[in-house]
């Protein structure tokens, strides 16, 4: 991110969303709604990150970055690594007592500023919004406080997280000794979200590990459907995994129960290898949780007229073929806005995607077929039925009431034709007479 923020030829808007959109591939019109951090970040007054206004804020709330297992104040950095590395105020926390005003050296902060739209010309776009993790009260989630998921259990291991690498019991800050990890929650699930989310098995045995390497004494029981380790070295990883004497558990785990007075938990577990039932006494249950697709996803598939599959992540022009461009020639899809994957896989896409744009930019021009929808305005009877069917947004009423189709758009599938009740709509080059004189020489021959 600091290569990226320093690079000439990037320009990092941050703190912000895109409203807007409009025109096509090499002309899209972007309208940018830059949010107001109440800080100066350019100018002789921009902020330095030296904290002076954090150390003074007397306002705390739990910490978005570290799942809440630490505070952060009403003024202070998104986290520590941030770029670009500037404070901002949470407005709806703050309660305006002024003494980071009265703190600040450089007079960055400025309760006056709005929200300010920048409209950016742009050629081409990637989408690479990444994903969230599932949440419900399943295995007891957000009720017994000894019942977290993965990512939170990452921050409590991260060695810049709230505890410095060194995990505890959120119901006593107490070492836990027993660790019971509960794959596929919320995925492989038709009540929740039916695919596999591709991570959370090797995500489960890389945590495992780091916690019988901080802990040797540490027992780790892995529950699982079946483990999913497919990729180069990721088997051997498996092996691995279960030789560092981690316990992997062949069935699914019923309920989760706790002891009010201790709150340990109690895992009930239908061993699927032995065809019998186990309770596992744990005193952290870890919930391996699907991921889905990012907050924000369906204001930015409106935004830029992009499809969605059944799962909620970004329709691929071509799951097997291509799996980077999208139905709108000039937006690319890369990670998981595609679906879930791993690392490796959301880099291939991501240079993928840069690759495609790339080619085109250096090209300088956009070739495509002339194979089109033709609208027979004399014909036409303005039912809108080919506005409702185009899978591509091509077909529109232009400011004169008729039916216009946008060759840039469109993409000659041909289902406007089909489905228009006043045969009004042919295909260049694909018109009904000229299949008839095919038909016609070929039942001459």
């Amino acid at each position: 991110m600091l290569e990226a923020a320093r690079h000439p030829k990037i320009h990092i808007i941050s703190h912000a969303e895109v409203k807007s959109a409009s025109g096509f591939i090499g002309n899209f019109k972007i309208i940018v709604e830059k949010k107001p951090r109440y800080i100066k970040e350019t100018g002789p007054n921009a902020c330095t990150g030296c904290g002076a206004c954090r150390d003074v804020c007397p306002i705390s709330y739990p910490n978005w970055f570290n799942q809440g297992f630490s505070p952060r104040k009403a003024i202070d950095l998104a986290f520590a690594q941030a770029v670009p590395t500037i404070y901002d105020i949470n407005i709806d926390k703050c309660i305006k007592c002024y003494n980071c005003v009265d703190a600040c050296d450089v007079n960055s902060i400025d309760f006056s500023q709005e929200p300010e739209e920048i409209e950016l010309d742009i050629g081409l776009i990637i989408v690479a919004t990444g994903w969230d993790i599932y949440t419900s009260d399943q295995y007891g989630y957000g009720e017994y406080k000894n019942v977290i998921n993965q990512l939170e259990l990452e921050r409590l291991l991260a060695p810049n997280g709230p505890t410095g690498s060194h995990v505890i019991r959120p119901s006593d800050n107490k070492t836990p000794r027993r660790v019971v990890m509960i794959q596929c929650v919320g995925s492989r699930d038709c009540h929740h979200n039916a695919y596999c989310s591709a991570v959370c098995c090797l995500v489960a045995m890389k945590n495992a590990k780091l916690l019988k390497a901080e802990y040797p004494d540490i027992e780790v029981a892995i529950c699982f459907i079946d483990i999913r380790a497919a990729g180069k070295d990721y088997e051997e990883y498996y092996r691995r995994a279960r030789e560092s004497g981690i316990s992997f558990i062949k069935g699914k785990v019923a309920r989760v129960e706790e002891d009010p007075i201790t709150k340990n938990l109690q895992c009930l577990v239908e061993d699927m290898s032995g065809n019998r039932h186990l309770v596992l006494e744990a005193d952290l249950v870890v919930l391996s949780s699907a991921a889905v697709p990012t907050r924000g996803t369906e204001k930015v598939s409106e935004t830029l007229k992009l499809e969605r599959g059944s799962d909620g992540f970004f329709r691929e022009f071509h799951a097997r073929l291509d799996p980077i461009s999208t139905k709108v020639p000039g937006i690319f899809i890369a990670g998981f806005a595609q679906g879930p994957k791993a690392i490796e896989f959301s880099v291939s896409q991501g240079k993928g995607a840069a690759a495609s744009a790339i080619q085109l930019l250096k090209k300088g021009e956009y070739v495509i077929e002339l194979i089109r929808a033709v609208v027979d305005l004399d014909r036409c009877s303005k039912c809108g039925e080919c506005i409702a069917i185009c899978p591509y947004n091509a077909i529109s009423f232009n400011s004169e009431g008729n039916i216009e189709v946008s060759d840039v758009a469109c993409r000659g599938c041909g289902a406007c034709a089909a489905i228009c009740r006043s045969n009004s709509i042919t295909l260049r080059y694909y018109r009904d007479i000229q299949f008839e004189e095919y038909i016609d020489a070929l039942l001459a021959v």
